[in-house]
């Protein structure tokens, strides 16, 4: 669920609640009012048919007395009308209350008037004392029967409103009851979607927060887990970020490293043939002046001339260095007789060997032909023989060439005494020297290494302790010369 979501729907959630607390109170309270109108109106009604039935009744009574005495005429129409009115009341009763007991009561007091007023006829026609006396008590039970039904369906009428009073007291508690549990389950809302927010939105900010703000030591901002949505790519983009910085500082500070080493080694391997050429200068002027013979001033210019070579050899290796590192190292291929290029630069380092009482052998597969920089094979073929050199004095060293189905391997191999353990893993690496070592800027092999592997090739060291080592440079598969064009065939 994305962020934008998390924040919404809770909202959504909580509206949604208010909206049903003020619909549902709206409906109750609608329903309430409308039952207690109806209800009203109608015991309004009732109670006023009821009124005036006892009114008509007394009404009755009255006319009926006076009639009995006086005799006229136009009291017995009025009683008629009473008793037509009477009925009519009842009959709209009987049409409006269906309810027990209420219509019980209307059905005996209907039962009561065809009697009732039959006793008031017969009251009417008497016309002796002893008729009048036994008409008027019939008369008088039944009218006094009917007065005592009136009287419990008015009770019955008060009864009712009582009832509606109390159904609507109990309807309005129900209604405060349903508002209040719909008031806690919006308050139970409101706090489960700020724990949900909190959880879900504000800690994880806050963790974002407080993992930033350690950046700056060197801290990396953790990924949320099991998040998909903003948080989650946002927590995603700020780890990888942070974690790309740490490794970039990491990298500056063992940039910066490598760089003082780099210029201290540097500085130092400078300063020893610097030193020596300036006293061999020194000493060259001083024997000048004193008329030195030629064999003495040629003694002291070759020893110039080889400080100057090793001043020439280190600025060429930095340049190297600095070419490689800013990926402009420029190969100039040719097709090239290897064999006769490894014969030549073996014929070259023959001093180098000599003055390490190196026994030089050489396994060469001959007319073997391949698209290679010579130069740079050169330079990488002097590195692997000077390394042998100096490193194991006084060894046989072996030279192969030789080729596979895939490739065209070079292997140096030394009797030396085998580069130690824990110099293995680091030997291709930038100013990489061995404790004791001869002195070097240690560039060599990361050099040759970065020259192979510009040619589509690898190179790879075996060693073992007191048994030599051997380096192996693996080139692309060369052509062998036809034999009809051996003659032809390019030499370094």
């Amino acid at each position: 669920m994305s962020l934008a979501r998390k924040l919404i729907w809770p909202q959504l959630s909580i509206l949604a609640l208010i909206a049903a607390m003020a619909a549902t109170q709206w409906v109750v309270t609608r329903h309430e009012r409308f039952q207690l109108e109806n209800t009203t109106q109608r015991l309004q009604q009732t109670g006023l048919r009821i009124q005036r039935l006892g009114q008509l009744f007394a009404d009755t009574e009255r006319d009926l007395l006076s009639e009995v005495v006086s005799r006229q005429q136009v009291l017995t129409r009025r009683i008629n009308n009473s008793n037509a009115e009477i009925d009519q009341l009842l009959a709209e009763l009987a049409a409006t209350e269906t309810t027990r007991p209420s219509s019980t009561l209307l059905e005996d007091l209907r039962r009561l008037r065809p009697p009732l007023v039959e006793a008031q006829g017969e009251l009417l026609r008497a016309r002796y004392p002893a008729e009048s006396r036994s008409a008027f008590v019939r008369w008088w039970f039944l009218d006094q029967r009917a007065n005592a039904v009136l009287a419990d369906l008015s009770a019955d009428n008060l009864k009712r409103g009582d009832r509606i009073i109390a159904q609507v007291s109990t309807t309005r508690r129900r209604s405060d009851v349903l508002l209040l549990t719909l008031t806690m389950v919006c308050a139970l809302t409101v706090a489960g979607t700020t724990f949900y927010v909190f959880r879900g939105v504000v800690a994880p900010l806050v963790r974002l927060t407080k993992a930033s703000e350690k950046v700056s030591e060197g801290g990396t901002v953790p990924m949320l887990p099991g998040r998909s949505d903003e948080l989650g790519a946002l927590s995603r983009v700020l780890s990888e970020t942070t974690e790309r910085l740490v490794n970039t500082n990491a990298e500056l500070q063992q940039a910066l490293e490598v760089r003082e080493r780099f210029l201290s080694i540097a500085a130092h391997e400078l300063r020893t043939p610097l030193t020596s050429l300036s006293l061999q200068l020194a000493l060259l002027h001083r024997r000048i002046e004193q008329g030195a013979d030629r064999e003495t001033l040629r003694s002291n210019a070759d020893a110039l001339e080889r400080q100057a070579q090793r001043l020439a050899q280190l600025v060429g290796e930095l340049l190297d260095v600095t070419r490689l590192q800013r990926g402009r190292l420029d190969l100039h291929t040719e097709l090239v007789r290897l064999d006769t290029l490894v014969q030549e630069v073996c014929a070259r380092c023959a001093p180098l060997l000599d003055a390490g009482q190196n026994r030089l052998t050489l396994d060469l597969e001959p007319e073997v032909l391949g698209q290679v920089d010579p130069s740079r094979l050169d330079q990488v073929l002097v590195n692997l023989l000077g390394n042998a050199a100096r490193h194991a004095r006084g060894a046989a060293i072996e030279v192969s060439l030789f080729t596979t189905e895939d490739e065209t391997l070079l292997r140096v191999r030394d009797a030396g005494p085998g580069i130690p353990e824990a110099v293995r893993n680091r030997l291709f690496e930038p100013f990489a020297r061995a404790p004791g070592a001869a002195p070097g800027l240690g560039l060599g092999l990361y050099i040759s290494r970065e020259i192979v592997e510009a040619h589509g090739g690898h190179i790879e060291m075996s060693s073992a302790r007191g048994e030599g080592t051997a380096f192996t440079v693996h080139l692309p598969r060369a052509a062998r010369v036809p034999s009809t064009t051996s003659s032809e065939a390019p030499a370094a």
